[in-house]
């Protein structure tokens, strides 16, 4: 689904963002998927589970003082130690598809597109704060589900990479936060991602296999919104992409949204 070099650049930066910046340290998205079902899917499979072209990573904004938070140290060491720059709400590197090299901004004009990667980090957070703009000059992607992997040990999934304590989503609320984006994604590829995440989740993620607990998460306008948006021709796609055949992965939605 993704190039391979892209996935390794991905995770080269990811290494690099992990090492810099202060526990805890919270991983979402692809990559939190990928840490939670690799080792069962690599016993099922015989491969790795696919990993991410972004960085997701969760702060929660729960300090009184924002500008010393732990989301405003991890922006400066990104921005200062990294080099990432700002894109709008994301922080990014142009690098070389094949290489991960950073490229400089003026020789970048001169290369044709497919051999640029943008290398995005997006800073998700549980809230937004009152003075989040004026303090930092964007307002953030926030995820309300964020809260209660702070909150609650038992909502969060806590592993060991590159020397540093991770904190990801637990299965269930990774799922969840799955299930909540998948309607609004606009790119097909980013869509069929989502649905792949959910499927690996479900089927090697030890999720609950009833979906009592879902309406703890998501309201019943995010799960009609689900079943609303999820197509066939996305689930054969997702089939594909993890390698299993799309009726097991209709029947563990199916078996989930019961």
């Amino acid at each position: 689904m993704y190039d391979e070099n892209e996935v390794a650049i991905s995770n080269k930066y990811l290494k690099e963002v992990i090492i810099a910046i202060e526990e805890p340290i919270v991983i979402m998205g692809g990559w939190a998927v990928y840490f939670l079902v690799n080792d069962r899917y690599k016993e099922t499979t015989g491969r790795d589970y696919i990993g991410s072209r972004d960085i997701d990573l969760g702060f929660s904004m729960a300090d009184a003082d924002i500008g010393s938070s732990a989301f405003a140290l991890a922006l400066k060491k990104l921005e200062d130690g990294l080099g990432f720059e700002h894109q709008a709400f994301r922080l990014f590197k142009g690098t070389h598809a094949e290489t991960g090299e950073v490229l400089d901004p003026e020789e970048s004009k001169k290369m044709p597109g497919y051999q640029i990667f943008s290398m995005y980090v997006d800073l998700i957070v549980d809230k937004i704060p009152e003075g989040f703009k004026e303090q930092f000059g964007f307002t953030p992607i926030d995820e309300p589900l964020l809260g209660p992997v702070f909150a609650d040990p038992g909502n969060r999934t806590e592993v060991g990479e590159y020397g540093k304590q991770l904190w990801l989503p637990s299965p269930n609320m990774m799922l969840a936060m799955k299930m909540k984006s998948h309607p609004d994604r606009g790119k097909e590829h980013k869509r069929i991602k989502d649905v792949s995440d959910i499927a690996a989740l479900l089927l090697f993620g030890s999720i609950k296999k009833d979906g009592e607990w879902l309406a703890s998460f998501l309201s019943a306008e995010d799960i009609a919104r689900f079943k609303d948006a999820l197509t066939a021709e996305d689930i054969g796609k997702a089939a594909q992409v993890i390698g299993v055949e799309p009726s097991l992965i209709e029947t563990a939605i199916n078996q989930i949204l019961k």
